[in-house]
C-alpha cells in the first residue's frame, strides 16, 4: 500500500512540473526525484532529461532563472541547485549525497549579506519561500558543465563555474572548485589530480 501511494504521489508530481520540463518517458525516476520551482516563468523549460537513465535527484531553482540538462544513460543522485545553468553529458554517474551548486547563495561582502537571514525569515513567514524577495544581484553564479562518461563519487561538492572533462573521476567526499581535466582522477578539498587515465572510447 505504501509503495503504491509513493508511486501515485510521484506521478502527480511529474504531471505538475511537466509544463516546465522535458522528461524522457523511458528514463526511470526514483522516489527522491523532485523538481522544486520557485516563482517559475510560464512557458520556460527548466529541465531536460535524456533517455534510458535513472534520475533520483532533487533539482532546485531558487529563482525564475536557471536550467538543468541531463543527457542519455545517466545515473544521477544528490541535489542540483541552479540559478544559472548545469549541463550534464551522456553516460554520467553522480553518486548519493553529492551537491552540484552553480552559485554562492550569498554575497561574499558582509554589508551585502547582513540582512539575508532576517529577510529570509520574513519571506518564509509571508510567502513560504525564504528566497521570495532575495537580492540576487549581489550573488555570484557561473554555469557548470559535467562532460560525458564522468563518475562523481558519493558526498562530493561541485561548485560554480566548473567544467569536469570527459571520463574524469571525482573521488568521494571531494570539493571541486576548479576545472577538472579529461581522463583524470581528482580528490580532496580542493580537488587536485591524483592520477591520469588513458582516454577510452
Amino acid at each position: 500500500m505504501l509503495n503504491s501511494l509513493k508511486k501515485y504521489m510521484l506521478k502527480r508530481h511529474i504531471k505538475a512540473i511537466a509544463p516546465f520540463s522535458e522528461l524522457s518517458a523511458n528514463t526511470r525516476y526514483g522516489n527522491a526525484f523532485r523538481i522544486d520551482l520557485r516563482n517559475p516563468t510560464i512557458g520556460k523549460k527548466y529541465v531536460k532529461i535524456g533517455n534510458e537513465g535513472i534520475i533520483d535527484a532533487r533539482i532546485i531553482f531558487e529563482k525564475d532563472t536557471g536550467y538543468v540538462a541531463i543527457g542519455d544513460n545517466c545515473l544521477i543522485n544528490g541535489t542540483i541547485i541552479s540559478i544559472n545553468g548545469v549541463e550534464i553529458g551522456n553516460d554520467v554517474i553522480i553518486a548519493w549525497d553529492t551537491l552540484v551548486y552553480d552559485h554562492n547563495s550569498h554575497s561574499i561582502y558582509w554589508n551585502e549579506r547582513k540582512a539575508d537571514t532576517q529577510n529570509e525569515y520574513k519571506n518564509y513567514l509571508k510567502y513560504g519561500d525564504p528566497c521570495a524577495n532575495k537580492d540576487w544581484e549581489v550573488v555570484r553564479s557561473a554555469p557548470i558543465k559535467i562532460c560525458d562518461k564522468v563518475w562523481i563519487g558519493t558526498g562530493c561538492k561541485i561548485l560554480k563555474g566548473v567544467t569536469i572533462g570527459e571520463g574524469a573521476i571525482v573521488q568521494a567526499g571531494s570539493v571541486v572548485v576548479a576545472d577538472v581535466e579529461a581522463w583524470t582522477i581528482v580528490g580532496g578539498n580542493p580537488a587536485t589530480v591524483i592520477k591520469r587515465l588513458e582516454p577510452e572510447k
